[in-house]
């Protein structure tokens, strides 16, 4: 089957044991994957080894792979899998949620269950769009992300929220809401990205440029390039940062991955689809950024 740029090489399915999807998964680090709480552990109860089957979404059958629970946060609704093999590709950049702008055009794509009349071979995977509304907070503390979409399926849980215009990772797919009285119809409840940096720590060692928006420095640049993004900017281009003075941890923090001081960064999205554009062209001067982080900072 013809592999299909819609579909990152790091997204698969969770499988129960005799291999029926239950959910969605995404690898965040060679070997680590990250879901959905709720698929564990309506999965592991089908079985009796603790042990969770995996395959790649865009290679659904081959390859299948096997994964144990590494950490879990019940409450936060994720769960961090260690695998015994890798897929391809990891998620090259995860987003604090608080740095997505309102109305951020989001992309979801996971398993889908559907029920088709007649003959026909069954949907595998579904790619819905959506827009990023914000958060929510539970009467337990927990404090959710938002996004709008029409077309979030059953399947989806546990599927990576990726913003559209560089692939980043804002959350994780917990459920959607279905609403009895017509308030906040098709909204989503995504867990947040920011719980699973502290659900990863003393279990897998992320590059610190892999998280943008965790940091004052990160916040500070992300906020900058918001900011400083161009309608109309030619998407064949590159993007051109020049950083303030500051440490070499400041410095590591709030550039991309593949990005030194500088330097020009690759900034190619996988799994995208023809919609996303692949780069944007943009120049970021010192003083500017300076200016954006001052902003930012005093904001707070």
């Amino acid at each position: 089957m013809a592999a299909s740029r819609s579909v990152p090489l790091y997204v698969g399915r969770i499988l129960s044991p005799s291999g029926v999807p239950q959910g969605t998964c995404f690898q965040l680090a060679p070997g680590y994957l990250v879901t959905a709480w709720h698929v564990v552990q309506a999965t592991l109860a089908l079985g009796d080894d603790e042990v969770l089957r995996v395959d790649r979404l865009s290679d659904p059958g081959a390859g299948r792979i096997t994964a144990r629970v590494a950490a879990e946060d019940r409450r936060a609704d994720l769960a961090l899998l260690k695998a015994d093999a890798c897929f391809p590709e990891s998620a090259r950049l995860l987003r604090g949620a608080r740095t997505v702008k309102q109305s951020e055009p989001v992309t979801v794509v996971g398993h889908a269950l559907i029920q088709e009349a007649g003959d026909r071979p069954p949907v595998v995977w579904v790619e819905a769009l959506g827009e990023w509304q914000g958060e929510a907070s539970r009467a337990d503390g927990v404090v959710l992300g938002r996004f709008y979409s029409r077309d979030i399926l059953s399947g989806m849980s546990g599927a990576p929220v990726r913003q559209r215009n560089d692939d980043s990772v804002v959350g994780v797919v917990s459920a959607r809401y279905n609403t009895s009285d017509g308030w906040l119809v098709h909204s989503v409840w995504a867990s947040r990205v920011d719980e699973l940096r502290s659900l990863c720590e003393g279990h897998v060692d992320l590059g610190g440029s892999q998280w943008v928006g965790f940091t004052a420095a990160g916040a500070a640049t992300a906020v900058a390039e918001s900011l400083l993004r161009k309608p109309g900017t030619d998407p064949g281009g590159e993007i051109r940062v020049e950083t303030a003075r500051a440490s070499d941890q400041d410095r590591t923090e709030a550039l991309p991955p593949q990005a030194s001081s500088g330097g020009a960064v690759d900034t190619t999205p996988t799994g995208t689809g023809g919609a996303v554009s692949d780069a944007i062209t943009e120049e970021v001067t010192q003083s500017v950024l300076e200016r954006a982080a001052r902003w930012f900072l005093d904001s707070l």
